[in-house]
């Protein structure tokens, strides 16, 4: 029998659980069972895990908050490495002109969001009501109201090839919901620098007040993983969704949402498959008719 799962316990001895439904984790709600997980708190932990799967031949994952993941329903038999429970650690150090924010990559945008506004710091109002790890974020330079994380960042520090390196930000290429980390293999982004100014707290609170009401009022409240396509250039997806009469199209429990063209809900017990279907056919429809090839913003893993 393979051990080596079992005796990860010997060189991590933080959360850790076996044979674990990962949907308990998805926004989606949807997932399979993994073989195991682990919940790291630093990253002198993360680094010993990382060497030791890869020692050991182990599949592994490294998820932040499962926001914008489809996980397949099949057993994963792998480790998943789970960074949006504990690894969530924050130092806010004041200097001349603002604030200098460190941030575990795990902490969620919306805990970072209220950092910020408890210090009267501007500049991440409209990304306090976007679920996710500030990791994942990252990633994807999550946007919203014409504001994005890459705004803000100083640095990124992250492990690449089980090295440690920090990725200035004049290198990280932000760009509409893209970076370079999108495009780099066994990397872990650990921390973030974050560079954020005083500004007026009833402007603030006035923001985030516009971004929660909007968020309430134009998307859907079932379980999804938020915008599942990319706004290719000058038209946004959900609108050329609506344009196809597809809101409302259903598989299973898996829907697109006749409230915003770009989501997939899950209404009871929708299952990845059912949400691949729904995936597929809106890119097969939209390419047919507009001839414009959809990018995904949703992972896929272990599918």
């Amino acid at each position: 029998m393979d051990n080596s799962f079992q005796e990860i316990k010997e060189i991590y001895n933080g959360l850790i659980e076996y044979d674990y439904d990962i949907s308990n984790l998805m926004t989606w709600k949807i997932g399979g069972k993994v073989r195991c997980i682990v919940f790291p708190e630093d990253e002198s932990q993360i680094l010993k895990l990382i060497k030791y799967v890869e020692k050991n031949n182990i599949s592994y994952y490294i998820i932040g908050k499962d926001s914008n993941i489809l996980f397949g329903n099949s057993y994963y038999n792998g480790l998943i490495i789970y960074l949006g429970k504990k690894f969530n650690s924050f130092k806010v150090l004041e200097k001349q002109d603002g604030y200098l924010i460190t941030c575990s990559s795990g902490i969620s945008l919306a805990e970072l969001g209220k950092i910020a506004k408890d210090k009267v710091l501007t500049g991440l109002e409209f990304l306090s009501f976007i679920p996710g790890s500030l990791g994942g974020a990252i990633i994807t330079n999550a946007e919203a109201h014409k504001q994005s994380i890459g705004d803000s960042i100083l640095n990124v520090k992250v492990i690449e090839n089980g090295m440690i390196k920090v990725y200035p930000k004049a290198i990280c290429e932000f760009n509409y919901r893209s970076s370079i980390f999108e495009n780099i293999q066994d990397l872990v982004i650990l921390s973030v620098d974050l560079f954020l100014e005083k500004g007026s707290l009833d402007e603030i609170l006035n923001k985030m007040v516009i971004a929660k009401e909007y968020r309430l009022k134009k998307q859907p409240k079932k379980p999804s993983a938020g915008s599942v396509f990319k706004n290719p250039d000058h038209v946004a997806a959900g609108k050329l969704v609506e344009d196809l009469g597809l809101k409302g199209l259903f598989k299973g429990d898996a829907r697109i949402s006749k409230i915003h063209g770009n989501f997939i809900i899950n209404e009871n017990h929708a299952t990845s498959e059912d949400v691949l279907y729904l995936i597929n056919i809106i890119k097969d429809k939209v390419n047919e008719i507009y001839d414009i090839y959809l990018k995904l913003e949703i992972k896929l893993f272990n599918i």
